[in-house]
Parts: structure tokens; C-alpha cells; sequence
């Protein structure tokens, strides 16, 4: 794991997560997944660079100059809490997800 964060919204908000990755995944598509690694649930993915997506209450934007994902969950809700996972390469080397906790508070 590249690092493990813990984020915390409040029921009925807006959160934004930002995660890392190593430059050797800049060209790799981008997961957003809840649960644990492997075996998670994908949420939203990216189809190519330099472009929101969107999907229901998420929206991912991948900004490879930076090596940096970007995830918005809308709407937050209790179901939201747990984990999930920020991944950049599907072999799911130890270097290329990202753990992240999210905390909903109501």
C-alpha cells in the first residue's frame, strides 16, 4: 500500500479524495473501489486522461502531470462509511492503491 488515508464527511455533503500514485501508472486507467483490496466493488473508473468522469454520485478526474487522482462523492450517506481503495494498476502491486477510510458523520 502506498499510504492509507482516513476522510471524514458529514451526511448529505460533499467530499473530495485525493490520491497519489507512482509516475510509473500515469498511463494506467484509474479505479475508485469500495471495499478491500483484492475483491473490491469498482465505483468509478477512468476511460482516459485530462477528463472528468462521471457517474451517479461520484466524478473522478486523473491529473497525471501531478500523479494525483481526484474523487468526488456527492449526496453522502451513513452506507457510505468503510473502506475503499484508490487503485492505478489492476495487478494490484503493493505501490499502486491507495486505502482509504471514510468516516460519515450524520
Amino acid at each position: 500500500v502506498v499510504s492509507s488515508i482516513s476522510v471524514t464527511g458529514y451526511s448529505g455533503g460533499v467530499i473530495i479524495i485525493t490520491c497519489r500514485y507512482n509516475r510509473k501508472y500515469t498511463e494506467n486507467a484509474k479505479v475508485f473501489c469500495k471495499g478491500q483490496n483484492p475483491g473490491c466493488s469498482d465505483l468509478i473508473k477512468t476511460e482516459e486522461k485530462g477528463k472528468w468522469f462521471h457517474s451517479g454520485r461520484f466524478s473522478l478526474y486523473d491529473n497525471t502531470s501531478a500523479a494525483v487522482f481526484t474523487v468526488i462523492i456527492r449526496n453522502l450517506s451513513e452506507q457510505d462509511s468503510g473502506t475503499y481503495q484508490c487503485a492505478s494498476d489492476i495487478s494490484w502491486s503493493k505501490d499502486s492503491y491507495t486505502e482509504v477510510k471514510l468516516n460519515i458523520i450524520t
